[in-house]
């Protein structure tokens, strides 16, 4: 079965970064501009792993987060979140748990081909 992915970013050059990045894997890929495009979406779609940036426009990252993980259909949804804070500074805005993966901006296209792999197998537990 083929991976369904949404990607959260407002940049769209990293946007299309990102495209470029996951071309050639097989996976399904959903791109949404901000957290409250995605919210919406999620109300029909269930990926099967999220790429998420903390500091979006319309509704941060860490709300849509959090969303997801109070709603009982998405709440095991992996989600590799990508930002230039640090880790422990995401820990520090959002509650994290063991379908959250973390990947600092800049990063290498086998990083986050390596962290989607290791959530979607993480998924399949």
């Amino acid at each position: 079965m083929t991976a369904r992915l949404m990607v959260v970013e407002d940049d769209s050059e990293l946007q299309e970064l990102y495209a470029h990045m996951l071309d050639g894997t097989g996976w399904e890929v959903e791109q949404m501009h901000d957290g409250s495009q995605a919210l919406a979406r999620l109300q029909e779609f269930v990926p099967d792993v999220v790429v998420l940036d903390i500091m979006l426009d319309q509704m941060d990252g860490d709300a849509l987060y959090r969303h997801m993980r109070d709603h009982p259909r998405l709440a095991e949804v992996p989600v590799v979140v990508v930002s230039v804070l640090s880790a422990e500074r995401c820990h520090e805005l959002m509650p994290v748990d063991s379908m959250t993966h973390f990947l600092r901006k800049p990063f290498s296209r086998q990083a986050l081909l390596d962290m989607v792999r290791a959530a979607l197998d993480k998924e399949d537990e």
